[in-house]
C-alpha cells in the first residue's frame, strides 16, 4: 500500500506517533537530567571562603573596636553558617567523587578548575580559625584539622605545579585563579599562629615558615606571569573577570603572616613597615578593582562571582590588623571601608547564588 492510498487522517496520526517517538526521553536522558550532583562544581568551596572570610572580619572588627559584648551574636551566626556550609558542600562533593568518579577526574584535570581544589584546604583552615574561639572544643581536634588541612594543601600545591610542568600550558589558560593554591600556602602559617596563640608553639615554627616561603616565592613569580598575560595576551573570558579580585588576596595575607610569624624575631617598626608595604600593593589592586566597577556590573552571574568575596575580606583583615598595631586613622578608614564592602559583596553574591540555584542555573553541564 502506497502513501497515496492512506487517508489524510491515518497519515496525520502516523506522523504524530513518529514525532512523539523522536522526542520521547530515554531513561538515560531522564537520569542525566535528574543527576545534578554529576555537575556539582568544585568552585562551590569558594562560597565557604567568602562566608568564612566575612566571619573572620566580623570577629576582628568586634575585637578591635571592643564590641564583642554587644554584637558577638553576629560572629557566632556567621561562624555557624560557615561550618554548616563547609559540611554540606564537602559531603556533596564527596558524594559526587564516589558516585561520578569520571566527572571528578575530569574536573581534576581541567586547566582552570584544578586550581579551585585548593579551596578545600583553605576552607578548612578558615573554619579552623573561627572555631579556635570556642574553648569547649579540644585542642587535639584543632591540631588534627590543622595538620590534615596543611597536608591537603601541600598535596594540592604539588599536584597543580606538577600539572603545569607536565602538560602543555598555553598563555590564554593563565588566570588569577592560579593564585588560589598559592594563597592557601600563605594561610597555613596564619592558621598555625592563631593555634599557637591558643596553646604556645603547638605548631613548630619550621612547619609554618615552610609554607610561608613556598607561598611567597610562587606569589611573586605568578604575579609577574599573570600580569604579562593580562597585558599582552588575550582578554579574560567574561565569567572569569571576577577572579581579577584575587590579586588583592596574596599581598594582604602576606602582610598578616609577617605580623604574626615574626613578632618575636624582629622589632615592631620593621614588621609594621614590611606589612604596610605589602598592604599598599593590595590597596593599589583594590583601587584598580573599584575603577573597573562598570565592567563588573555588566557581568552575567556565575559562581566565579565568589572571587569578589574572600580577597575583599583579606584586605579588610589586613587593614584592621595594621590599625590595631599602630592606631593609624588611615588604616582605620580602610578597615571600615573594607567592612562595608565585604558585607555588601557577600550579601549580593549570596543572594544571586540562591536565585541561580532556584532557577537551576547551577549544577548544569558547562565548558
Amino acid at each position: 500500500v502506497t502513501l497515496s492510498h492512506c487517508s489524510p487522517l491515518l497519515l496525520e496520526y502516523t506522523s504524530h506517533i513518529f514525532l512523539k517517538g523522536l522526542t520521547m526521553e530515554t531513561p538515560n536522558q531522564t537520569s542525566n537530567q535528574e543527576s545534578w550532583l554529576l555537575h556539582f562544581p568544585i568552585m562551590f568551596f569558594a562560597a565557604v571562603m567568602g562566608i568564612g572570610g566575612l566571619a573572620l572580619v566580623a570577629g576582628k572588627t568586634l575585637k578591635v573596636f571592643g564590641l564583642e559584648a554587644k554584637f558577638d551574636s553576629i560572629f557566632l551566626a556567621l561562624t555557624f553558617l560557615s561550618l554548616a556550609l563547609l559540611c554540606v558542600i564537602a559531603l556533596l562533593y564527596l558524594a559526587k567523587t564516589i558516585l561520578y568518579s569520571p566527572a571528578f577526574l575530569k574536573e581534576l584535570k581541567h586547566p582552570v578548575r584544578i586550581n579551585f581544589f585548593a579551596a578545600i584546604s583553605v576552607s578548612f583552615l578558615i573554619v579552623l580559625m573561627l572555631l579556635l574561639r570556642f574553648d569547649f572544643i579540644p585542642l587535639q581536634f584543632h591540631i588534627v584539622v590543622f595538620y590534615g588541612s596543611a597536608s591537603l594543601q601541600l598535596l594540592f600545591s604539588l599536584y597543580v605545579v606538577r600539572f603545569w610542568f607536565v602538560n602543555e600550558m598555553q598563555q590564554k589558560m593563565a588566570n588569577p585563579a592560579w593564585f588560589i593554591p598559592i594563597v592557601g600556602n600563605l594561610i597555613v602559617p596564619l592558621a598555625g599562629m592563631n593555634l599557637n596563640l591558643k596553646e604556645e608553639w603547638t605548631i613548630p615554627f619550621e612547619v609554618l615558615i615552610f609554607y610561608f616561603g613556598m607561598g611567597s616565592f610562587f606569589w611573586i613569580l605568578l604575579n609577574a606571569a599573570l600580569l604579562i598575560r593580562l597585558v599582552f595576551g588575550e582578554n579574560l573570558p567574561q565569567k572569569f573577570l571576577p577572579t581579577l579580585f584575587i590579586f588583592i588576596a596574596p599581598p594582604s595575607v602576606f602582610a598578616l603572616d609577617i605580623l604574626a610569624l615574626f613578632k618575636g624575631f624582629a622589632d615592631i617598626a620593621t614588621l609594621y613597615g614590611i606589612a604596610s608595604a605589602s598592604f599598599s600593593v593590595a590597596l593599589f589592586f583594590m583601587f584598580l578593582m573599584i575603577s573597573l566597577f562598570g565592567v563588573f556590573s555588566r557581568l552575567k552571574f556565575a559562581l566565579s562571582w565568589w572571587a569578589f568575596t574572600f580577597p575583599t575580606c583579606a584586605f579588610t583583615l589586613c587593614a584592621l590588623e595594621l590599625f590595631a598595631w599602630n592606631g593609624s586613622l588611615l588604616y582605620g578608614f580602610f578597615g571600615i571601608l573594607g567592612i562595608v564592602l565585604s558585607g555588601i559583596i557577600v550579601l549580593i553574591v549570596s543572594f544571586r547564588t540562591l536565585i541561580a540555584i532556584k532557577q537551576k542555573q547551577i549544577c548544569v553541564l558547562e565548558e
